[in-house]
Order: structure tokens, then C-alpha cells, then sequence
């Protein structure tokens, strides 16, 4: 993305996004961000112009045409609302719906040595699951959380969403460890369900319970469902399936640890 605009540069650091992505074709696409009497023109080759009118619904737009970008890149995949990370070469996906806390228990992870791939989005197919490249975005209300980090959330790039709710743009490496993204098999999936306030207890879960939870998180194309379907009962035949009463962090952590490492 490129502008000649300083208002409009600060803005896009909001979607800035630098994963190393394992033997990912490189292939440049180049969107235009520049002031048009008082307004912003998006101009991307191939696709007729666009006007907004300030650089809120610049972000708001590119959001959009990120995501489908993504989309168009794997079409016959599905996508599921879940973080994965991986730690000593073995991999952990955690869903949950939106509110559950699983970005803050993300970056709790990787402050206990975990290195993510992706906190939100991740396509499944029925050969492996590969994450969305995306920054972590941080809630401010998740600053008393997370204090170990708070100067490094503070100092990311932030929007103020229509709601008034500032949100960061915080880059992975900046936590501590690489960020690498490649498509490989997962070893542990986690339901989160939400405790806050209370104790973090994990429980193993049957593989159609799971699969469940995860079809309730997935998005699918119409033509593909078959196929996404399949992905879905792939992974869980495959990986060890937990419930996560997500309550206290520390504790949390530890029921990842032992999930992954298939303790009781």
C-alpha cells in the first residue's frame, strides 16, 4: 500500500503485516491510498476507484479487501474464527467465539515461549491448516492484562472503531520470538469456553463435540462444503481435542501446556 499522504501513511500502519511465510509465491499488488479534495481516492489496478472520506473508512475499506484477497487465495479452503500457534514442533489450534479472550490467552502464550502464526483466521483443508496473515489486535480493556507488554501495545498502531473501542496492531515479533507461517498438521485443538474471574480448568473432549464447536466457527463457500466439512472431521481425527474453562491466565497456560503435551 502507498500514499503520499503523512495521515494517511500513520493510518495504514494499522494493517501493517510482515509474517515469513513458507513457499509463498511472491507476486506484488500495489494499492494506492492517496487526497482528493479533502476525501481519499483507493485506487488498486484492475478494479474501478474509490472514494471515502477520511482515513477511518480507508481502514475500514482495506480491512475488507484484505480479507478477501485471502479468500481468493484459497478458494476451495474454509475458514475458521481460531488462533494457532506451536511450540517445540508441535502445533495448537484454539477457537472460540468472538469474547472469549483467546487473543489476550494468545499473547499469554507466547509470552510463555509459544510462537504464533495467526490469532484469528485459519484456512482448513483436508492436508493441513495454514493461518491468515494478520497482526495481533489488541483491545485497549486488555492493557490491564497484559502489563508485562502494555509500553509494547501502547506504542503499536491503533484505530478507534465506530464504537469508540481503540484497538493495536501489534506485531508478533515484537512479543518475543519469529513469526512463521506454514500450512502442517495440528496435534491439539482447545475450545475456549469463557470464565473470567474464575479458574482455568481443561478436560479432554470427545472428537464429535469437538468438530462441532468447530463447525460453529467455520465459514464455508456453498461449492465447497464437502470439502470443508471433510477438513473439519480430517483435523479432529488427528488431534487430541480439549475443553478450556478460560478463567485465570497462569493457570490457563498450564492447561494449554499439558494439552499439547497429551498430560491428564
Amino acid at each position: 500500500m502507498r500514499t503520499t499522504d503523512s495521515v494517511a501513511f500513520e493510518a495504514l500502519q494499522y494493517l501493517a503485516c510482515g509474517p515469513d511465510i513458507a513457499a509463498a509465491p511472491i507476486a506484488e499488488q500495489v494499492i494506492a491510498v492517496e487526497p482528493v479534495r479533502g476525501r481519499y481516492r483507493i485506487v488498486e489496478p484492475g478494479r474501478d476507484a474509490v472514494e471515502v472520506i477520511d482515513t477511518r473508512s480507508v481502514i475500514d475499506h482495506l480491512h475488507e479487501r484484505l480479507f478477501s484477497l485471502s479468500l481468493m487465495d484459497r478458494p476451495r479452503s474454509g475458514i475458521i474464527h481460531a488462533a494457532l500457534l506451536r511450540r517445540n514442533g508441535r502445533r495448537v489450534l484454539i477457537a472460540g467465539s468472538r469474547g472469549a479472550g483467546k487473543t489476550t490467552l494468545v499473547l499469554r502464550l507466547m509470552l510463555s515461549g509459544y510462537e504464533m502464526e495467526g490469532d484469528e483466521h485459519v484456512f482448513l483443508d483436508a492436508d493441513g491448516a495454514i493461518a491468515r496473515p494478520r497482526a495481533c489486535r489488541v483491545k485497549e480493556r486488555s492493557l490491564a492484562l497484559l502489563p508485562e507488554i502494555a509500553d509494547v501495545i501502547l506504542s503499536s498502531p491503533a484505530y478507534t472503531d465506530v464504537r469508540g473501542v481503540r484497538i493495536f496492531n501489534v506485531d508478533p515479533t515484537r512479543v518475543g520470538g519469529p513469526w512463521r507461517i506454514e500450512k502442517g498438521q495440528v496435534d491439539c485443538v482447545i475450545v475456549l469456553q469463557p470464565n473470567h474471574g474464575g479458574y482455568s480448568s481443561v478436560r479432554p473432549m470427545p472428537a464429535m463435540m469437538v468438530a462441532q464447536a468447530l463447525m460453529s466457527e467455520i465459514g464455508m463457500r456453498e461449492a465447497e462444503r464437502g470439502a470443508s466439512v471433510g477438513a473439519v472431521a480430517a483435523l479432529v481425527s488427528r488431534a487430541r481435542g480439549f475443553d478450556l474453562s478460560l478463567g485465570e491466565h497462569d493457570g490457563a497456560v498450564r492447561c494449554v501446556g499439558r494439552a499439547l503435551d497429551g498430560e491428564r
